[in-house]
């Protein structure tokens, strides 16, 4: 098995009670205000690489594509990455690509340098080699899924000291607008109580590049992240690096997308899911599968269109045995 490595970044190396020994306790505060958890198993064993890059002589460092079907997510959301570096992208869900795109269209194939795996199906492996540290975004491009959130960002760009553009200050800022933010933020609050590191991961991340439009997608990835990162500890090393082969043969924890913290907490209080602000990228792709076909609707709404389901947590095996 070969291991792979982040270099920390951001506040993700904070110190504290980081032991996550409390994350199942607080589920069950968590299923009190929003939706008891059930619990679901699969088993996945990742396959040799079928479409490589030229081979790194750096570390590898793996991201999973989309963890489980029906969360449009990278983990992590974030890497940072050295040039010579390999970056492993392992489907565990069918039908995603892995598309380079730009910081200002972000749901928009870049011409400059790029990359794409096409739409691949579970299991499959697609690595890139870092030929520099630029930052350097990338995402789904199955029409509606980067609508909805599913993009990532290599090498993100750190704030400097005192900045109010990091995502540790835009959280309160956007949940104070928003009770559908404010349910998600509460709800990984309470799963992160227990772990500090995993509750600042990514929060100094510059969003001060980043268009208005993708401020709500941003937040909830590094949200979604954190919460995984609070069920699964042993894949979060003390200097806030993200090492998912850690796990060896211990099956994951897989949580259900954060949006669904603000669909049952609405659910609970009777009051709609639409006062979420207008978020994710502009683009020229449309939603299928039951996706919304409707732009500036979805990137208002489709965040939350996963279902009312009280579903929170799945229990996912990630065998993370790559013949790279």
């Amino acid at each position: 098995m070969n291991t792979y490595s982040t270099p920390a970044y951001g506040s993700g190396s904070s110190g504290g009670g980081d032991s996550g020994s409390g994350y199942q306790s607080c589920m069950q505060i968590c299923a009190a205000s929003y939706g008891g958890p059930t619990m679901a198993s699969s088993t996945w064993s990742a396959p040799p690489a079928t479409t490589t890059a030229a081979g790194g002589s750096g570390c590898t460092h793996t991201v999973i594509v989309a963890p489980t079907q029906g969360v449009l997510r990278y983990v992590p959301f974030a890497i940072n990455a050295s040039v010579g570096d390999t970056i492993a992208f392992v489907w565990n869900a069918n039908k995603h690509t892995v598309t380079k795109s730009s910081e200002l269209a972000i749901c928009n194939k870049t011409l400059d340098m790029p990359f794409t795996s096409g739409v691949e199906n579970k299991s499959f492996v697609f690595t890139q080699q870092v030929n520099d540290t630029n930052t350097t975004f990338f995402y789904c491009g199955v029409p509606g899924h980067c609508q909805k959130g599913m993009f990532g960002i290599l090498n993100p760009p750190n704030a400097l000291m005192g900045s109010n553009a990091t995502v540790s200050s835009m959280m309160p800022v956007m949940a104070s607008n928003s009770s559908n933010m404010t349910a998600m933020v509460q709800y990984t609050q309470m799963v992160t109580a227990n772990n500090t590191k995993a509750a600042n991961w990514g929060g100094n991340i510059d969003m001060s590049g980043m268009p208005p439009s993708s401020y709500q997608y941003m937040l909830e990835n590094v949200m979604y992240v954190r919460t995984f990162l609070a069920a699964n500890p042993e894949v979060l090393s003390a200097d806030g690096v993200v090492d998912l082969s850690s796990a060896g043969t211990t099956p994951l924890i897989v949580p259900k997308d954060i949006t669904i913290a603000a669909i049952n907490s609405s659910a609970s209080s009777g009051s709609p899911t639409s006062d979420s602000p207008t978020a994710g990228a502009t683009g020229s792709s449309t939603s299928s599968g039951g996706s919304s076909s409707s732009p500036s609707p979805a990137l208002k709404s489709s965040a939350r269109s996963l279902g009312s389901s009280s579903v929170l947590v799945s229990v996912v095996a990630i065998t993370l045995a790559f013949a790279l």
